[in-house]
């Protein structure tokens, strides 16, 4: 992103001002939080927005760039290949890339996903990735899945990634967690609104700016049309209920708020996944459900009821793969109550 685009926003500065010392303040005592955790996959990276521009809160957005535009090809996705079989295996990462590229669309458009997913880019449709977010590197493993799968090197600054604002401090296996994602897409930073954001002191103001300012630097890209974007919904990964021994119950996905509701709206399909080194059967597992024609359905259901829809069948892919019962607070079941107890009052 040039340097002075972040400079571009007087009227929110003037509104706002900067938050950016405060936020991390707030950012510094999660982290803390976070580290202390038994299985805390991340390491805390300073508050420096001079060598890390990212974490400056009027930074919403990290262009896509080709780390090495000169390297053909073939050793390009070869790379990524590499990367991949570290992450997975060679054994996974070749049985789920073939699962990829044989899936179809639906059963309505019977050609394969590939091809629904780069004609959309092609014909200007804006598409949404939604994974389950049961850990951290599902997301990337699917948008991984999908840059070889789909030969999507010459797409990237049409492709996204939203991200927590927080993991502008964090590190994953001795990388910035944003540059695992640059080199395959755009970084978007959004706010969402938690316990944990509330617990650690992320201030109502932040949060409004930050998502005011994500929105307006995506508003443009959608504009343009042929966007796929990945997006964990609930802006958490699913947390793991124990018993007083220490072992799972079950799971609960983390409530979905209205605001990430109505982001459906913005796109033409969604394209809902799950990924997970099952328990059940002592390996990595992957369902891809069918691809949502998210225009069509906003005909005759609203945008949380399309978005419960989604969150029900990743729950029963979880429960599939974990063995364990899932619990989803639906967003409609959320809805109804507060319009009851309305009207009572």
């Amino acid at each position: 992103m040039p340097e002075s685009q972040h400079n571009n926003y007087p009227r929110y500065r003037n509104r706002y001002g900067n938050p950016t010392p405060e936020l991390h303040q707030a950012y510094d005592s999660w982290l803390v939080d976070m580290s202390s955790r038994d299985d805390s996959q991340f390491v805390p990276i300073e508050f420096d927005p001079v060598n890390y521009p990212e974490q400056d809160i009027y930074m919403p957005k990290m262009e896509a760039h080709d780390p090495h535009p000169r390297v053909p090809d073939i050793l390009y996705y070869g790379g990524v290949n590499v990367k991949m079989v570290r992450s997975l295996g060679t054994t996974t990462f070749v049985r789920l890339s073939r699962q990829f590229n044989q899936q179809t669309a639906s059963a309505e458009d019977p050609r394969r996903l590939t091809e629904r997913l780069t004609a959309n880019q092609r014909e200007g449709k804006n598409t949404m990735a939604v994974t389950s977010h049961f850990s951290f590197t599902e997301l990337g493993q699917f948008k991984a899945l999908r840059f070889v799968g789909k030969k999507d090197r010459p797409n990237i600054t049409s492709s996204g990634v939203l991200l927590n604002k927080l993991m502008t401090r964090q590190s994953y296996r001795g990388r910035k967690i944003v540059d695992l994602f640059t080199p395959l897409s755009n970084v978007y930073f959004s706010y969402p609104k938690s316990a944990s954001a509330e617990r650690h002191g992320v201030s109502v103001e932040a949060t409004n700016l930050g998502n005011a300012l994500f929105k307006k630097v995506l508003k443009p890209d959608l504009e343009k049309g042929g966007m796929e974007m990945d997006i964990a919904l609930t802006g958490k990964q699913i947390v793991p209920i124990k018993t007083e021994s220490g072992e799972v119950d079950h799971y609960e996905i983390p409530p979905v708020d209205q605001a990430s509701a109505k982001l459906v709206e913005d796109f033409d399909d969604i394209i809902p996944a799950t990924i997970i080194n099952s328990p059940v059967t002592g390996r990595y597992e992957m369902e891809i459900g069918e691809v949502i024609d998210v225009q069509e359905l906003l005909k005759t259901n609203s945008s949380a009821e399309i978005v419960d829809s989604i969150y029900d069948g990743i729950a029963l892919s979880v429960e599939k793969f974990t063995g364990k019962e899932v619990d989803y607070r639906r967003i409609t079941s959320k809805l109804a109550r507060q319009a009851i107890e309305l009207g009572f009052k």
